[in-house]
């Protein structure tokens, strides 16, 4: 019984049941990071134009077109990330290739299977 309180406690601070669920279920990978330690919008813009070379290396993994990489600016106001869309265990694996910290450049990422 501890136990489970101590789980319902801790999980808005760790989401450590939301990355189970991401890593065995959904094949998700989110950075779960604040708001307050996320880039400013305009350096995730930056990195991003600097490295288009690189996004297009992702986004053309998939001859079908479901690689999308883009940028979060919604979540936090003012801050950013990136997403990058895709559609199997496949291409989560190049992606994983190409990014294998799971930072765009130093930008935190989340990878979404969709």
């Amino acid at each position: 019984m501890i136990i489970i309180i101590f789980a319902i406690v801790t999980e808005p601070y760790t989401k450590w049941y939301h990355r189970l669920a991401d890593i065995l279920v959904y094949n998700n990978y989110n950075h779960y990071l604040p708001c307050s330690a996320l880039p400013e919008l305009s350096e995730v813009e930056e990195i991003v134009l600097l490295h288009q070379d690189v996004i297009e290396q992702i986004e053309n993994l998939s001859s079908e077109g479901n690689i999308e990489v883009v940028i979060d600016s919604l979540t936090c106001s003012g801050k950013g990330s990136i997403i990058i869309y895709y559609a199997s265990k496949a291409e989560r694996k190049l992606i994983d290739e190409i990014l294998p910290d799971k930072t765009f450049f130093g930008i935190p990422i989340s990878l979404i299977n969709r």
